[in-house]
């Protein structure tokens, strides 16, 4: 088994493509949370470093931001979030999906490598936006605690 891989006994394999790792709080069914801050599945619209801005009519547009994921390897996730099993000191297990399986409203953009956003395809309602990420739920496998 390899973990930078995130490969697990028993869990299906993700379609094949470009990993993303993040690291989220579990819910009690095993996916990730999903919610509005930097350890969930979603982003942080508040305080100093919102996640992603909107404009005033609530919509948000693609290149400006989105959700954090690290690409390729759980290893390139900040020391902050990689778990302490993987040398960091982050206390959140990572999960993982396959960039192929995000919804067509959704893509994954690389921009400081090994950095990645999930951001809208398009000009959308912020709302519409944060649905379209916590309808990947089902997607994210954990990989390691």
């Amino acid at each position: 088994m390899r973990e930078d891989l995130g490969s697990t006994a028993g869990t299906p394999r993700q379609a094949p493509g470009p990993l993303m790792f993040r690291a989220m709080r579990e819910d009690a069914d095993g996916y990730p949370v999903v919610g509005r801050s930097g350890r969930t599945l979603g982003v942080r619209i508040e305080g100093p470093t919102p996640d992603i801005p909107f404009a005033e009519d609530g919509s948000v547009a693609p290149a400006t931001g989105g959700m954090s994921v690290a690409l390729d390897l759980a290893r390139n996730l900040p020391k902050p979030r990689l778990p302490k099993t993987l040398g960091g000191e982050g206390r959140d297990p990572v999960f993982r999906m396959s960039a192929e399986t995000l919804p067509a409203a959704l893509i994954v953009r690389p921009d400081r490598y090994p950095h990645g956003c999930v951001e809208p395809r398009s000009r959308c309602p912020l709302t519409q936006f944060e649905s379209d990420l916590s309808g990947t739920r089902p997607w994210w496998s954990k990989v390691h605690e």
